[in-house]
């Protein structure tokens, strides 16, 4: 499956990259892909549905998208019939997502049930087939699946917190879609459940898991959908010298471990000569420039991206001016 996603101009940059940042979170079958181009939205202050499935098909047909692609416009206006998301009932392929007033319903970001009402909506199209299907196959009384009906707002916070599929419409989906593709929404959906619980400060349900380096040195989460962290090379570089120092290391030390990181480097990246390989490794040592500072940096937003900001502050490298810098504090 794919999907290509637009925003409203009432949608602000950063939440529909964060949205998209927690579709991309985990590699797999699905691509989800961001046209942050706003569109221009009709000047009424409730949208009717028609209007937004035009908004669909236009932004379809000016981006030239392909007609086994979905495509989903997120909006912050509110519809006629006061829905999270729906899809056109002509093209079954496009959809809108709303993604204002969540705060009245789930104590979350917003992008959290955005996205997952968009991976939601790619399952109903392969569950109902048709519209007039749709009575008999959502569950009016919810039972933490996706396809429960929330005719009160306020019960999707079930099936966000049980991010789960039910055996009968599992049943259905597995006729339509191949096992790696349900495997990566199963994993997508999960990863938005932990991150879900963690920002309403439900933490006590939820360990830490470990995290893991493969063979080829992929920085995973086994226990989170095999999520993977990705960086650059000279960052996991970084990270997987700090891996190897619980008890944390002094910036200012880095210089002592210079022949370990290019050790490392050169064991992880193809990038570059040898002497380019090692100039980086000395500018990263160089307590003097910026490329610590943007490495630390940067693997934290790695990290956050991936997991939410509470859950990653147990994963990325930090510490107070001064004091050892290690992974979790």
């Amino acid at each position: 499956m794919k999907a290509i996603l637009f925003r409203g101009e009432d949608v602000n940059e950063e939440t529909f990259d964060a949205v998209l940042q927690l579709l991309q979170a985990i590699a797999g079958m699905n691509s989800f892909v961001g046209n942050a181009e706003p569109l221009l939205l009709p000047n009424k202050p409730i949208l009717a549905w028609g209007n937004l499935f035009d908004l669909c098909q236009t932004a379809r047909l000016n981006n030239s998208v392909e007609s086994d692609s979905f495509v989903f416009v997120i909006t912050e206006k509110p519809n006629e019939n006061n829905f999270f998301g729906y899809l056109d009932p002509n093209n079954p392929k496009n959809g809108f997502i709303h993604a204002g007033d969540w705060e009245k319903f789930i104590h979350c970001p917003p992008e959290l049930p955005v996205a997952y009402h968009i991976l939601a909506l790619m399952v109903q199209h392969y569950i109902i087939q048709r519209e007039s299907q749709l009575a008999q196959i959502l569950h009016k009384e919810p039972i933490g699946c996706v396809n429960d009906y929330c005719k009160n707002k306020r019960e999707v916070i079930l099936k966000m917190r049980t991010a789960d599929i039910c055996p009968s419409c599992m049943e259905i989906l597995s006729q339509k879609l191949s096992p790696p593709e349900m495997n990566h929404v199963f994993d997508l959906l999960e990863s938005l459940r932990i991150k879900m619980l963690f920002a309403q400060n439900m933490r006590q349900h939820i360990e830490p898991s470990p995290l893991v380096v493969t063979t080829e040195n992929t920085l995973v989460i086994p226990a989170y959908g095999n999520l993977e962290i990705r960086m650059t090379p000279l960052e996991k570089t970084l990270y997987l010298l700090y891996m190897r120092y619980p008890e944390g290391i002094h910036l200012t030390d880095l210089i002592d471990h210079k022949t370990e990181l290019q050790e490392i480097y050169a064991n992880i990246s193809s990038l570059g000569s040898l002497e380019e390989m090692r100039q980086s490794i000395d500018d990263l040592c160089n307590i003097t420039s910026n490329s610590i500072s943007e490495k630390i940096s940067k693997i934290k937003g790695h990290f956050e991206r991936a997991l939410g900001k509470e859950l990653a502050k147990h994963y990325y490298i930090q510490g107070r001016r001064g004091e050892r810098r290690r992974i979790g504090g």
